[in-house]
């Protein structure tokens, strides 16, 4: 019986006791509970700032493609005509030249802001434009348009003059229209406009275009190329409006570092944390939008240097 005690209280002796936990303790134990759910929530607000980023990107080179675009078309229908100067193609150079900036200050991202505010300032004078452009060959689609090429003449030979009154086009009696090389010209626009007309209008129907194969090709590609200035133009302006509010709202995400740097620590400089089962938490001051900062705690070493305890006393076993 004896022996069986004793080998009993061995038994009972083998087994460890874990003791009640510090103070100390339980604060680095409830320190290291806040930095992990601190971290989780970081990581997904960092995806989420990756996130915002990449459509920032993808929206700036949308509003290139389309700035090029409009740029291309309008440009074309400028040069149609000699007289006819019409093709917004200013909005696509400042719409394009907006967002090359604003992609340059997104993919910097802490270090672009400034890009970004002088992206967004080009952005809204190009988005403007664009809605001037759209104006303009809008209206001057409308006049092609309304225009009945199968009452105008084209003439090939060199300038002379044409006299407009004849076969009905108007009763007031006779007068002469100027013409140059490769011009149509439509008489009947000329007389109801009773032959004075000062230059260009977009309130007037032109009736004379000059440097052009045919008048079938006023009617239908210089007519074709101003719609389709017209509608890019409108889809500059939306996207252009878009990526400014889109970059705005980006850039004031990056305005701030993830984590404020303590005193005396560069925010470029990455600090290492060590927690009591030895792993380790570096962590960064930059490169993220401004989230609550990650509570650090005292210093405790994995190897137990620098640890000072009464005595010679080993530290109570307990678990994280």
């Amino acid at each position: 019986m004896t022996k069986t005690k004793k080998k009993e209280k061995k038994g009972k002796k083998s087994i460890p006791e874990a003791g009640p936990l510090l103070p100390q303790q339980q604060e680095q134990q409830q320190q290291q509970q806040q930095t992990n759910r601190t971290l989780s929530d970081v990581n997904f607000r960092c995806k989420e700032y990756v996130s915002k980023q990449k459509r920032a990107v993808q929206l700036c080179i949308v509003t290139l493609l389309v700035a090029l675009g409009s740029f291309a078309v309008g440009l074309r229908a400028h040069f149609v005509t000699d007289n006819v100067k019409v093709g917004a193609f200013w909005p696509g150079i400042v719409v394009a030249v907006g967002s090359l900036v604003s992609l340059l200050g997104v993919c910097k991202s802490q270090k672009g802001r400034i890009w970004m505010a002088a992206g967004m300032v080009v952005l809204g004078v190009g988005a403007v434009m664009a809605m001037i452009g759209t104006v303009v060959d809008g209206v001057a689609a409308g006049l092609v348009a309304k225009t009945d090429f199968s009452m105008c003449s084209h003439v090939n030979g060199p300038t002379g003059y044409v006299t407009c009154g004849e076969a009905g086009y108007w009763t007031f009696g006779k007068c002469d229209m100027v013409v140059y090389h490769r011009t149509c010209y439509c008489c009947h626009l000329y007389a109801q406009q009773h032959c004075n007309v000062p230059g260009y209008s977009l309130s007037i129907q032109p009736h004379r275009y000059d440097n052009v194969d045919s008048c079938q090709q006023v009617e239908v590609e210089f007519q074709a190329l101003l719609w389709a200035s017209t509608v890019l133009n409108i889809l500059a302006l939306a996207v252009a409006v878009t990526t400014v509010i889109l970059i705005s709202a980006f850039k004031s995400a990056s305005i701030h570092p993830l984590v404020s740097a303590p005193p005396g620590v560069n925010p470029a400089t990455p600090v290492v944390i060590y927690n009591g089962a030895g792993q380790q938490h570096v962590l960064t001051y930059a490169h993220c939008p401004p989230y609550p900062g990650i509570p650090t705690q005292p210093p405790a070493y994995p190897n137990g240097e620098g640890q000072q305890r009464p005595g010679n006393e080993k530290p109570p076993r307990y678990s994280l």
